[in-house]
């Protein structure tokens, strides 16, 4: 009776299991097999076309490698990143510091904060585009007062500059709540306790608050570096990785090379080099919830 309970039960796991792991293999799984076989094998227009693709080895990434806009994206990468990181916690530890306390407008103020969350990134990019262009409200506003005219957008070396602003924007509510999160679960006796020997409000900030959201704020650099590597959107709405691939990232360089120059195989080595260089931080968050568990 106890086995036919038990083979029960195991049916009924595999029953429910089975669609989440079926879902996880066609959409998680094939495609990042599939993006590997691609990238090794010459897989063009021409030749998807004939259904006939050369095995090449490491060839695509050899070539990607040479590739002069490649460096360039490295450069790019590096830093609209760590630009973006910085600013964002840095913004978001200072804000979740200030509204952690009570004061009039909290509320509505909290909730401005969080707007650009809520924005769908396509609209905030063509709002951001709108302010930088050459002839946008920026330098509409300068060019009067200063008789200076900045090319946010069209100048090489500023642009990924311009980009990395608009994404600092869009990333801070992110940064903000989670480690607001962590400040409203710091116990209010540890404060108190503090208050009471005397700890000014920069002590309390520097060796209790601080050093108690160590692991939240590794947690919110390891997320927010998955999903700034992986940005596309934005970069795609303002400049479409110009003027002359000036502004390219990992994301975007990957859909130029397919999908513009119809070269499939390179395209899909750079995808696996992005994955490289974000796979460090994901068996590192991994690995952070696994010790929380």
């Amino acid at each position: 009776m106890l086995r036919k309970t038990a083979s029960r039960k195991a049916k009924e796991t595999i029953f429910f299991i089975l669609p989440l792991f079926s879902l996880l293999l066609i959409f998680g799984v094939f495609p990042l097999v599939f993006n590997f076989y691609l990238s090794l094998h010459e897989v063009t227009f021409i030749t998807f076309l004939r259904g006939i693709t050369k095995f090449t080895g490491l060839k695509n990434y050899v070539d990607v490698f040479n590739y002069s806009l490649f460096h360039r994206t490295l450069f790019n990468t590096l830093v609209f990143t760590t630009g973006s990181l910085f600013f964002q916690l840095l913004i978001g530890l200072f804000l979740a510091l200030l509204f952690n306390k009570r004061f009039p407008l909290n509320s509505v103020l909290h909730a401005l904060i969080m707007l650009p969350w809520f924005i769908p990134i396509v609209a905030s990019g063509t709002v951001w585009r709108f302010l930088l262009n050459d002839t946008g409200i920026i330098n509409n506003f300068l060019s009067p007062l200063f008789g200076v005219k900045i090319s946010f957008l069209t100048d090489p070396d500023i642009a990924i500059y311009s980009l990395t602003l608009a994404n600092i924007w869009l990333g801070i509510p992110f940064n903000y709540i989670l480690i607001l999160t962590g400040l409203k679960s710091i116990p209010i006796e540890i404060l108190e306790s503090a208050e009471l020997d005397g700890a000014g409000e920069w002590q309390k900030i520097r060796y209790i608050q601080i050093p108690l959201l160590k692991d939240v704020i590794v947690v919110t650099l390891l997320l927010g570096s998955i999903f700034t590597l992986k940005v596309f959107d934005l970069v795609w709405v303002m400049t479409r990785g110009g003027p002359g691939g000036a502004t390219h990232l990992f994301s975007t360089l990957a859909y130029y090379v397919s999908f513009d120059r119809l070269n499939f195989g390179q395209g899909a080595a750079i995808c696996t080099l992005l994955l490289i260089v974000m796979l460090p931080f994901i068996i590192a968050f991994l690995r952070m919830g696994g010790r929380e568990r």
